[in-house]
């Protein structure tokens, strides 16, 4: 037998349910209802989430998808709730029938799963959505929760429990989908002052690359981004690669010969870039217009707009980069299987698409790979993959996602080793569980430097995305604030 709410609770219960129920003017009577159904079935949290999915960057598309994942998570543990506590509706024969709803509501009244609802939402949006928006939604629910009660559809009580579970489920969609400070100005650098730059781009060169994804020569999105920086930057010189140029060196000649070097690309383009502007001491900006744009997403840059507009701000400063024997990477190097990924998808990319390639190649090394005698840092070790990070990374066990600093002066290492029992089941089982067993199986550090041996046949390497042939032994080592980059604001 399903439990009953205790009976001190009902009498007060219902003592507020009348003095709420006679709150307003009776000019507001018909408002009511009409609002209670436009409610129904999440209808304006579905609306919010699809807008801010549809016109908000990163920051307020994860805010969304947060959101309205935990409104469900509420609505849906509300109705487990309403099956396990059984309570009476309120008699609305005193509410103005002007006021009532349209249909009628024969389950349990405890909880109010419209409410759990909305304060779950509101509870998501406003970790890191801007306070306006937070305030008008906050404002929203509590007018759901108000509704709820004047209309004559739930006891103050149902609308308190509703809310506590709105709350509860708020806390839990924060802690699986975090906030990521990162996303709304970049991850935390040097401040250098200001860039200095021409309004008009005077002094500016623009290296376009034609190799990133969507930005060849002829093509809609390399006019595009050509247009755009001649609107923005009217005096800047914009230089197209060609298929047979040498990358590194019209990198080279583009900062030696400006005083400020800018790139449109992914990240194999920005590493580039980056060894150019080192030599040359030249301040970086990123235009992403490559596949992932890791490096630019975590300077805050996401898109070319917003690229041009953080020139515009000339907002200046500095940066850790990695190296592996004088190679820098600005995101990650790996070795072990992935870099026999990355061949394969790069040879089958012109013909069936960037990212199909990807997902044919990681098929097969899942069925075909076999573990990579190495030594790391003289320790033998067999390594299904193994990646080290320009700097900590958020995650650990899966794939790295996000930085929330780049200038901690440490190299984020990670490495899957495989076991001599199982090795596969181990493996699969570490990263999904994103599990650290120490020893043979999935480890994870911070180090300042690294050594590492690999055999014959086993001697390539992935820095950003591009593979590299390496000698037997690779020192990876960090340079400490070493690059300067425009950023999409002060940290």
């Amino acid at each position: 037998m399903r439990p009953h709410l205790s009976r001190p609770f009902s009498r007060a219960d219902r003592y507020l349910y009348e003095k709420v129920t006679a709150i307003g003017p009776p000019a507001l009577d018909p408002v009511t209802p009409r609002f209670v159904q436009a409610t129904d079935h999440m209808a304006p949290w579905l609306l919010v989430s699809a807008t801010l999915a549809a016109v908000g960057g990163p920051r307020l598309r994860r805010t969304a998808l947060r959101a309205i994942a935990a409104a469900g998570a509420a609505n849906a543990a509300s109705f487990v709730v309403k099956n396990l506590v059984t309570r009476q509706r309120p008699d609305s024969s005193r509410v103005p029938r002007a006021r009532r709803p349209y249909r009628a509501y024969g389950n349990s009244s405890f909880p109010s799963g419209h409410t759990s609802a909305a304060a779950a939402f509101a509870g998501g949006i406003a970790v890191d959505a801007p306070r306006p928006l937070s305030a008008v939604v906050w404002g929203i629910a509590g007018a759901v929760a108000l509704s709820r009660v004047h209309s004559g559809v739930h006891y103050p009580g149902d609308v308190a429990g509703g809310l506590a579970i709105g709350a509860a489920t708020a806390v839990l969609s924060r802690a699986l989908l975090p906030a990521r400070p990162e996303l709304v100005s970049g991850a935390r650098t040097v401040p250098e002052g200001s860039a200095g730059g021409d309004p008009e781009g005077s002094g500016v060169t623009v290296v376009v690359n034609p190799r990133s994804a969507g930005t060849g020569i002829g093509s809609p999105s390399f006019g595009d981004t050509a247009d755009r920086v001649t609107r923005s930057l009217p005096k800047a010189r914009i230089v197209p690669l060609t298929p047979d140029d040498d990358m590194a060196a019209v990198m080279d000649e583009a900062a030696r010969t400006s005083g400020i070097l800018a790139v449109s690309g992914g990240d194999g383009t920005a590493n580039a870039a980056a060894r150019a502007a080192l030599d040359h001491d030249r301040p970086l900006l990123v235009l992403p217009t490559g596949t992932l744009n890791n490096f630019a997403r975590t300077l805050g840059l996401t898109s070319v707009e917003t690229a041009l507009r953080a020139y515009t701000n000339g907002h200046l400063a500095r940066v850790d980069v990695g190296e592996a024997d004088g190679r820098v990477f600005l995101n990650t190097a790996t070795f072990g299987s992935h870099p026999r990924l990355v061949r394969r998808r790069d040879r089958w990319a012109p013909r069936i698409g960037k990212w199909p390639a990807f997902g044919l190649a990681l098929w097969r090394d899942l069925r075909e790979v076999e573990p990579t005698p190495t030594r790391i840092d003289g320790r033998p070790t067999r390594v299904w993959w193994a990646f080290v990070g320009n700097c900590r990374y958020r995650t650990h066990g899966r794939v790295p996602a996000m930085r929330e600093r780049l200038d901690d002066g440490c190299l984020d290492v990670r490495v899957l080793g495989a076991s001599r029992h199982s090795p596969r089941w181990h493996a699969l089982t570490d990263i999904l569980f994103d599990r650290s067993r120490g020893g043979d199986g999935y480890s994870s550090r911070l180090a300042t430097e690294l050594t590492l041996s690999l055999p014959p046949g086993h001697r390539h390497m992935s820095l950003d995305g591009e593979v590299w042939e390496c000698g037997e032994t690779v020192r990876f080592t960090k340079r400490p604030a070493a690059l300067r980059v425009i950023v999409a604001a002060t940290p």
